[in-house]
């Protein structure tokens, strides 16, 4: 089980980097995520894959995608981490999400105004799904 959550923490610092750089989530660390998730669920009963969030963050995420709104890859990852977050820490995750996002958005925002550049590349949000879906899947193996 610490091989899983270990392979879990490396490739979610794997798509901070990769967000922050290229603002794009690759589909392989995606799936890697996806396994992880899945084996952690296996390998603790406590926890019940939660297929009902999933398919709610896909169907939502693919219509705030579809807006322009959100990235697909936002959406995949939080998909995957979905699955084995805890419906009791569901709305704490996307609350959570919000708001480390809002201070990425800031962030972003005066280091533009800062150094005067007009770039406009949108804003990391693997950065605040990460962070947020990892503490709230924590919570969820240890209660």
């Amino acid at each position: 089980m610490l091989v899983t959550e270990l392979l879990l923490a490396v490739s979610s610092g794997v798509v901070v980097i990769t967000d922050v750089r290229n603002r794009k989530i690759s589909n392989k660390i995606c799936i890697l995520i996806l396994l992880c998730c899945l084996l952690i669920s296996l390998e603790n009963e406590s926890i019940k894959l939660q297929f009902i969030q999933a398919v709610l963050v896909v169907v939502f995420g693919l219509a705030l995608f579809s807006l322009g709104v959100v990235g697909a890859g936002d959406v995949k990852l939080l998909s995957c981490y979905s699955l084995i977050i805890s419906p009791k820490y569901w709305l704490l995750t996307l609350m959570l999400i919000g708001f480390i996002g809002g201070i990425c958005a800031i962030t972003i925002l005066v280091k533009n105004l800062l150094f005067s550049r007009q770039e406009n590349f949108g804003v990391p949000y693997g950065i605040p799904i990460v962070i947020s879906s990892l503490f709230f899947i924590h919570l969820t193996i240890v209660s």
